[in-house]
């Protein structure tokens, strides 16, 4: 695939989270851009689905809004209905205390009718090339090429973007990029989502718990989200630490040790599920680690919001650089844009 010539620089984004759609919304009339991503479906951990006339948000459950920035990026969405703040009632469950109320003290937002929304209407208008996953890059004198699993050669570039999470990203990047070792030495955690889907409403005083001292960490009943269709879905999210325990068990022992600790934190056995479905995300957190602060190299930094190799013309963005926010990649996507408008 070779890129219409325009006289703009071309520019390969690998990733189609919202880190990497948000850069390419920025970019747009400053460079030549494509979108690439392993999925069929844009937004990674952004996510909905639908099986059975259930409907889940089964990554990002919600998003909080401290910046400015991501702020005003919100405004037009909320304004026209996309966008809406989530009022359930929280409690705290499995702790050694009573169960108890728990206050949000910021406004937690979802996207309207699914969270995939948010990612489906930043993509819109983008050049796309999804349910490709690309495998390798190589430079040459025309530029980068990119090398998907089907052997297809894409490019060329004259940039690329690792919008993708930190290990990804690692299998991609040559080691002389500036800022390999912060990449390689990122430590990302996993989590298990079990989705569960009832023909009658659970009864329950509770729409969203918080879970302390248990292989579950969360749970939601996604009707109590705006604008949500279909019948009384239930989420149940394991932790991060007790998924990297389980990460390569069997599913249906992972869905068995959930679905057992589910029944004891209702107090109460649970009717079968209409609907059932687990699914196993390898990379959904970020353990912080100490980065880089060499004054030679000053775009790796405990505060860098991306990174970039100007020689390599590589760079990379993403949550997992502030912290694994929806935030977080929508700030690391703003940030490289603006380092790379300087260039351009």
């Amino acid at each position: 695939m070779i890129p219409p010539v325009t006289g703009l620089p071309r520019l390969a984004i690998i990733g189609a989270g919202l880190s990497g759609l948000t850069l390419a919304g920025e970019l747009d009339g400053f460079a030549e851009v494509t979108v690439f991503d392993k999925s069929p479906r844009v937004g990674g951990r952004i996510t909905t689905r639908t099986g059975e006339d259930f409907q889940f948000d089964y990554g990002a459950q919600f998003f909080t809004a401290r910046s400015v920035a991501f702020q005003n990026y919100l405004k037009p969405l909320i304004a026209i209905g996309r966008v809406a703040e989530w009022h359930p009632r929280v409690i705290t469950l499995g702790d050694d205390r009573k169960s108890y109320r728990r206050d949000w003290f910021e406004p937690h937002y979802v996207a309207v009718p699914g969270m995939n929304t948010l990612c489906q209407l930043a993509a819109e208008g983008k050049n796309l090339i999804l349910d490709t996953a690309i495998e390798s890059l190589e430079k040459t004198i025309a530029g980068w090429l990119l090398r998907d699993r089907n052997d297809t050669c894409h490019g060329p570039f004259d940039w690329v973007v690792c919008s993708m999470p930190a290990p990804q990203s690692a299998a991609l990047l040559p080691s002389s990029f500036t800022g390999y070792e912060q990449v390689c030495g990122t430590t990302m955690l996993g989590c298990y989502s079990l989705l569960l889907g009832f023909a009658e409403p659970l009864q329950s005083l509770w729409q969203a718990a918080v879970v302390k001292h248990s292989p579950i960490g969360w749970l939601a009943f996604e009707s109590s989200r705006p604008g949500r269709a279909g019948g009384c879905g239930l989420l149940v999210q394991s932790t991060n630490a007790w998924a990297e325990q389980h990460l390569d068990d069997d599913s249906r022992q992972v869905q068995r040790a959930l679905w057992h600790e589910l029944e004891r934190l209702m107090a109460k056995t649970l009717p079968k599920p209409k609907y059932s479905r687990l699914h196993r995300w390898r990379y959904a957190n970020t353990v912080p680690t100490p980065k880089a602060t060499d004054r030679a190299t000053p775009e790796v930094s405990p505060e860098a919001e991306c990174l970039m190799d100007e020689q390599l013309q590589l760079s990379v963005c993403g949550d997992w650089l502030l912290g694994g926010r929806v935030e977080s990649a929508y700030l690391s996507g703003l940030a490289l844009a603006t380092e790379l408008k300087q260039r351009f």
